[in-house]
């Protein structure tokens, strides 16, 4: 009605009668308590505040607009954030290197790291503080559901002065006579256990001189000469110890990085992080 000042020629853009337009405009009028339009018998002029709500009205419908792109954009997962928690263990995997590809292709999504062990994961994640969360330990929780994102061969960690140093490869049973230095189980419980696997496997039981809570630990006391450790190959990423990392030979333990989540998640942005990494 403002752009056409006719009451004729803005009923006939609306599709509209009128008689309706008019009431319309009466409406707006008496709920905004001002008088938008001067009529006349000859013109229809806007008044002052009718200019003023003409202003207005453009930059609403601009805004408007804009928030439909973004809402668009959101709905289909290219915008947002993602609360990921995560044990301190898989930032020793190819996981941050993957994420650091997702936020690339996705660059409008927003990742939140909070690193938090096992239990306070699943509490996150069933109480809707986190949208995903990495583990290396299957825990088949109920309620949410498992994604294995990749698997690791272990090694065995020797100092570079250890007399098996020099293998290209290490069998089991070479290390029957080995000192180890291991995690607690409660830290690493899937790493824990497979590698008492791969010695009963191998006709022996490990000798654990230390178990520690934290890799740094374990990487240390190897490289001090107090033992040994099998550990997931990814693991010698990141430091520059006095250490060799050996493939072990023949052998079908692994350690897996699995990524939780609700069942039911609205977060459109998490789909296009679960298909990057299960499709890497």
């Amino acid at each position: 009605m403002a752009e056409e000042l006719h009451f004729g020629r803005a009923a006939e853009r609306l599709h509209i009668s009128q008689p309706p337009l008019s009431r319309m405009i009466q409406q707006i009028e008496s709920d905004l308590g001002v008088l938008l339009f001067e009529r006349t018998k000859r013109s229809v002029i806007l008044t002052s505040a009718g200019l003023l709500l003409l202003q207005d009205a453009k930059q609403m419908i601009l805004q408007m607009e804009a928030v439909k792109k973004r809402l668009l954009i959101h709905g289909k997962g290219e915008t947002g954030t993602i609360k990921i928690g995560y044990v301190g263990a898989v930032m020793h995997t190819e996981l941050p290197m993957l994420l650091s590809t997702f936020t690339k292709n996705f660059p409008h999504i927003h990742l939140q790291f909070e690193e938090q062990p096992n239990n306070t994961l699943l509490h996150g994640l069933n109480n809707g503080t986190l949208d995903v969360a990495f583990v290396r330990t299957w825990l088949h929780p109920e309620n949410l559901q498992e994604e294995l994102i990749l698997n690791e061969a272990f090694v065995a960690v020797v100092p570079l002065k250890h007399h098996l140093a020099e293998k290209k490869k290490i069998a089991m049973k070479e290390l029957i006579n080995e000192n180890f230095i291991t995690f607690t189980r409660e830290c690493g419980p899937t790493i824990f256990d497979s590698f008492l696997v791969l010695c009963s496997n191998a006709g022996f039981t490990p000798h654990i001189l230390h178990h520690a809570s934290q890799l740094n630990s374990v990487l240390r006391l190897v490289e001090s000469g107090f033992g040994i450790s099998l550990l997931p190959q990814n693991t010698q990423s990141g430091y520059n110890l006095k250490l060799k990392f050996i493939p072990i030979d023949n052998v079908k333990e692994t350690v897996p990085l699995i990524m939780l989540s609700r069942k039911e998640n609205a977060n459109p942005s998490l789909v296009r992080l679960q298909n990057h990494l299960i499709q890497k």
